[in-house]
């Protein structure tokens, strides 16, 4: 499973971003899509028009994951372990997320989630 950080989602449903072609070409592999609730409010945070939200829900066939108990758990745990700078909350929930769903997280800033990866999350390569 891939997750897919706001970033992707944002580029999915527009055409004109520079990494839609890079978003597409997640869509074409066998691997279903998934999002944290967390990426998902990031994208929300924009106005997107209907039928883009529902084309998007239609893609994640994963679906969108709640952020629970577990995941706050272990995002507090992240957070704390990889320095708690501020700029990271989100970046560590959204990291606990991916791991907790046994996913791949797919974003364009890798670099801002690469002091998650020792603590188990797995970073999509990024073409």
């Amino acid at each position: 499973m891939i997750h897919l950080d706001a970033n992707l989602l944002i580029a999915l449903v527009k055409r004109s971003d520079v990494h839609h072609p890079v978003a597409a070409g997640l869509v074409s592999r066998e691997m279903p899509l998934g999002s944290s609730s967390i990426a998902w409010m990031e994208f929300r945070s924009k106005p997107v028009h209907p039928a883009e939200k529902a084309a998007l829900q239609a893609l994640l066939s994963a679906g969108v994951h709640p952020f629970d108990e577990a995941c706050a758990d272990l995002a507090g745990k992240l957070y704390h372990l990889t320095g708690s700078k501020r700029r990271t909350r989100l970046d560590s929930m959204i990291a606990a997320s991916a791991i907790l769903a046994g996913a791949e997280l797919a974003t364009v800033n890798s670099g801002d989630f690469t002091s998650f990866v020792p603590h188990g999350l797995k970073l999509l390569p990024f073409p």
